[in-house]
Parts: C-alpha cells; sequence; structure tokens
C-alpha cells in the first residue's frame, strides 16, 4: 500500500470553507479514479500553539496504481488546490510505502 499524506493548513478565514470543499468536491473527485483505493481526511492536532492543519490521505493498493495517480492525475489535482486557495494555504506532501 502507497499512501500521499498531504499536510495542509490554511488562512483562518478560508479555512471552514476550504475543509468543506475537500470533503464535498475535492475528495469525492478523488474517489471516482478506479487506482485510489480511499482518501481520508483528518485534522491533526496542534502541537504547542500551532496553527491548525489538515492531513489529506490518498490511498493506493499498489505501485502501478500510485504510478497512474502521479504521472496522469497528480499535477491537475495540485493544480487544482492552488487554483482555489492561491496564496490562502500551505502544503507540505509525504509517500508513504508499506513494508
Amino acid at each position: 500500500m502507497i499512501i500521499v499524506n498531504i499536510t495542509l493548513s490554511f488562512a483562518d478565514a478560508i479555512q471552514k470553507s476550504a475543509v468543506e470543499w475537500l470533503k464535498s468536491e475535492y475528495i469525492p473527485l478523488l474517489k471516482k479514479y478506479p487506482f485510489v483505493s480511499d482518501s481520508l481526511l483528518f485534522m491533526v492536532e496542534a502541537q504547542q500553539g500551532a496553527d491548525e492543519c489538515f492531513a489529506l490521505q490518498i490511498h493506493f493498493k499498489s505501485q502501478e496504481n500510485f504510478d497512474q495517480y502521479k504521472n496522469r492525475f497528480q499535477q491537475d489535482f495540485e493544480t487544482a488546490l492552488y487554483a482555489k486557495f492561491t496564496n490562502q494555504f500551505g502544503m507540505f506532501k509525504t509517500v508513504l510505502t508499506s513494508l
């Protein structure tokens, strides 16, 4: 299994609407693609006064499924985030591979 974990932090003014958009539009669109086995959104517990962050996880059952996403669709999904929330969010991406 491979998980793409995208940690997101939104400007306070758009945080609520951004989370709603992720849940109602972005994640359902991800789930329509057959190579994505699941996609979940989590709230990251704030540590020592840090801003609220969210973890968007995209799950893939195989390296082949992940490669399809990465080579054909990842840029489109990331561009959609940047277009929707230009200069109003931060993002850090980690790819996790099960052993």
